[in-house]
């Protein structure tokens, strides 16, 4: 019996057939090219990452799934997990790959003797994510069972890289983002300080509510009610494109699909790049079939719209 191949498309255009049984897949470029995975051009087979949480859970999606596509942002593969009063934290691992999505194989592991017994399988991770509490001990029998794979520990949230050199929300150069989980709050800090970046920054790093999302766009509209006054007008333009994406994850998560698709019908080509973004975030936030369907909708569209410029 042959393994089931299942097609993915990204957002930019790539196409990935996997076969989950095998942890490979074939991934073509826009053009329908297949990109091999040597130099030579001789092996069109890609390995699937392997990602192992140990005494960490990735959440339901990551096990009901086969696989999961990640997102990779500022040449980081953005990891979703659940930790402290089960809330989505992200972890951000390098990544020098060229693509906009990655599909990897994640596993779940309790604690050490669950790892053993999957290693004992005969496969080694590509990236071990670890609770923080583990003890020195056991970190030893993780780097020493598996010493090629990249061990991250997590237990709190990490922005990732970000290389635009602006100023911290506080007095201290302490990045806010990781002193509250109130996205309502931080918002406010950072449109009062114009700190734009983070404010957009939040729609990826946490789990806004329907509620939440209102309460920010509020904020944005009162700023572009006042934006005559010159603080403000120098950055209308990027005030207009922050409420647009608010707009679009606001209507996404309220299942609003006909102002999904008006938004979609009336972005810029900078929009466009914004609301694929933001589709990869919700897709985690609603991982049922049903709803994956609804978003590949969504991405249909932009593609669409994206060709006819």
């Amino acid at each position: 019996m042959s393994s089931p191949i299942i097609e993915e498309k990204t957002p930019k255009g790539y196409v990935f057939k996997i076969n989950t049984v095998k942890r490979q897949y074939v991934l073509f470029n826009q053009k329908g090219e297949i990109i091999y995975s040597d130099e030579n051009k001789t092996k069109p087979f890609h390995s699937m990452k392997t990602i192992v949480f140990i005494g960490i859970y990735p959440g339901d999606a990551a096990i009901k799934q086969p696989y999961q596509l990640f997102k990779i942002q500022n040449t980081s593969i953005i990891i979703p997990y659940m930790f402290e009063n089960n809330t989505r934290h992200y972890i951000f691992i390098p990544c020098d790959s060229y693509l906009d999505v990655i599909p990897c194989m994640v596993e779940y592991a309790n604690d050490i003797a669950s790892f053993i017994s999957f290693v004992k399988k005969g496969i080694i991770p590509d990236f071990i994510i670890i609770n923080s509490e583990l003890s020195n001990d056991d970190n030893a029998m993780i780097q020493s069972l598996c010493p090629s794979s990249h061990v991250e520990i997590a237990g709190k949230s990490v922005e990732p890289p970000n290389n635009d050199p602006k100023r911290a929300a506080d007095a201290g150069n302490i990045d806010i983002n990781l002193l509250s989980n109130n996205p309502v709050f931080l918002a406010r800090v950072h449109l009062r300080n114009l700190d734009l970046p983070r404010v957009k920054q939040i729609l990826l790093d946490m789990d806004l509510s329907e509620s939440d999302a209102q309460y920010i766009i509020a904020f944005l509209n009162t700023m572009l009610q006042h934006s005559q006054k010159e603080e403000l007008h120098k950055h209308l333009e990027k005030l207009n494109e922050l409420k647009r994406a608010y707009e679009f994850y606001f209507y996404c998560i309220a299942h609003d699909d006909q102002n999904v698709k008006q938004l979609i019908e009336k972005a810029d080509k900078k929009d466009l790049v914004t609301f694929q973004t933001l589709i990869q975030k919700v897709k985690l936030l609603f991982p049922t079939k049903e709803e994956n369907l609804r978003f590949v909708d969504f991405e249909n569209y932009i593609w669409e719209k994206n060709n006819e410029r």
